[in-house]
């Protein structure tokens, strides 16, 4: 697809548009139903505005409906309830620092402080969040969250401000969904927009396949570039690196990521920003093997080592920072595991199962995406990792399970076994999909796309995945992605509301 206007999946949109009756003159077009979208849309309308949403999309939701729905925020009544102490300055002070200040700070300090307020309203609208702390499911060596609802830290973060609602992130969409349906917010599926209209500058509404809509006001809240592969090379880099030329990396992200904000903003001139931010997820990288349903986990009885055959790190490091972790390494690393863990391997036991299938294993081991050796040393000269490094590595595993303590880099050993038992095998790991982009149009503090000029656009916002400058290169914790979205998707809808003269 060209970087000109987007191209409408549904030649029947004008039915849909017809199906509601559409006005002339809205007070607020929101482009995109996600969290952002329809945050926007319910805020908005509270105000007064009249409110029209347009979803590329046989259904609402976004990748917020996908997520776990941590939302990460400080000061908070769930803190509070737990005798937790905390601040939103301290929270500001926290986010900066961890991005080495190279977010803005006046639009990071109206996403702290806007943070907590957004996340009462949404417990006001039913969305439910235990006082209780929870914790990443013990031992893990594959990223993941808390194993069930309430508030809990990442790993990089104290105190805590990942709050896991009952629900997950379908528990936001279900809430918001509900308020817009009370406050009569249209929201129309199956629509792409293909291009803003403007007059003397300003953004003053859509076109829809040749149907104009009229607005005061354009959001964009469309997600992220996760399923474009050209703008993904373009703006997420990382993505790529150390990959073959045709590579294509995996994502999480909703279906509708395909990038519209950024090739809408480019049509009015936005200022797009945000190369190399947002998420990659690591995963054990299978090339060859055809994968029916959910194979399971990788064995916890494992290491992680580089091509020189050292551990970096511990294993099972936060999701939010083992991304970096392995860039460092070059971009991938090796996990290594013994025949008896193989045997161990129960999937069937459901939820964050100890590994894959043994049968899965020997499947992978032909295919090649396992390697498998009856010495660390073949093991070690098949993957084309140092062999003698290889074998200390393992041996002062063992060692430290021996004396139960992780000399190095202090991981918990319990409920872990030695590394001894041939055949050995090993599997290449790596941040090899996309959780989340954070390139876009820029916003500031307020929402408003900017210029090139870093002047705001009149008439245009953006939130979400859509909206550059929130998310950096440090993913802030569990939750960064889901407050972003649904905290700016509120400060757009407020910010409109003031723009029109119907804030209260």
């Amino acid at each position: 697809m060209s970087a000109a206007a987007p191209v409408n999946r549904c030649a029947k949109h004008k039915k849909y548009l017809k199906e509601i009756e559409v006005t002339t003159d809205y007070d607020l077009i929101v482009i995109g139903a996600g969290g952002a979208g329809l945050a926007a849309a319910a805020t908005a309308a509270e105000a007064g505005c009249s409110v029209l949403v347009l979803e590329a999309e046989d259904r609402i939701g976004g990748s917020t409906a996908l997520s776990d729905g941590v939302f990460n925020a400080a000061a908070t009544s769930v803190q509070r309830a737990l005798g937790l102490e905390d601040s939103v300055e301290a929270y500001f002070d926290y986010y900066m620092t961890l991005n080495a200040w190279r977010q803005p700070a006046a639009l990071i300090r109206s996403f702290c402080k806007n943070a907590t307020p957004t996340l009462e309203w949404l417990y006001s609208l039913g969305v439910e969040c235990p006082a209780e702390h929870v914790h990443k499911v013990p031992g893990a060596v594959y990223p993941c969250a808390a194993g069930r609802p309430g508030l809990y830290a990442s790993g990089v973060e104290w105190p805590p401000r990942g709050h896991v609602p009952v629900g997950g992130g379908q528990a936001y969409i279900d809430a918001l969904s509900q308020r817009c349906g009370a406050l009569g917010v249209q929201i129309v599926l199956r629509t792409r927009v293909q291009r803003l209209l403007t007059e003397d500058g300003a953004v003053v509404g859509v076109d829809v396949g040749g149907e104009s809509v009229r607005s005061h006001a354009v959001a964009l809240t469309c997600g992220g570039i996760a399923h474009d592969p050209e703008l993904l090379r373009r703006y997420f880099p990382d993505a790529y690196s150390g990959f073959d030329a045709d590579y294509r990396p995996d994502t999480i992200s909703a279906a509708g990521s395909r990038g519209d904000g950024i090739r809408l903003g480019e049509q009015v001139g936005a200022l797009i920003d945000g190369v190399n931010c947002g998420l990659l997820g690591t995963m054990a990288y299978f090339r060859r093997t055809p994968q029916k349903g959910f194979p399971g986990f990788q064995p916890t009885s494992l290491i992680y080592v580089n091509r020189e055959g050292r551990r970096f790190a511990d294993e099972t490091a936060p999701y939010a920072v083992m991304p970096g972790l392995i860039k460092k390494q070059g971009n991938v690393v090796w996990g290594v595991f013994d025949e008896a863990a193989r045997l161990r391997s129960d999937p069937s036991r459901g939820g964050y199962a100890q590994g894959w299938s043994p049968d899965f294993v020997l499947h992978a081991v032909s295919t090649g995406d396992i390697a498998r050796a009856e010495t660390l040393g073949r093991l070690a000269l098949t993957c084309g990792i140092d062999a003698e490094a290889l074998s200390v590595s393992v041996e002062q595993y063992n060692d430290d399970l021996r004396i139960g303590i992780d000399r190095h880099f202090d991981r918990s050993l319990k409920d872990l076994f030695p590394i001894s038992e041939p055949p050995f095998y090993a599997f290449e790991y790596r941040p090899c999909n996309v959780n989340l982009t954070g390139a876009g149009a820029r916003i500031n503090a307020a929402a408003e796309v900017l210029d090139r000029r870093a002047k705001a656009i009149d008439g245009l916002y953006a939130a979400g995945e859509s909206g550059a400058g929130v998310i950096g290169e440090r993913y802030v914790g569990g939750g960064n992605s889901v407050a972003n979205a649904l905290t700016m998707g509120r400060v757009l809808g407020k910010s409109v509301a003031v723009r029109l003269g119907k804030a209260q």
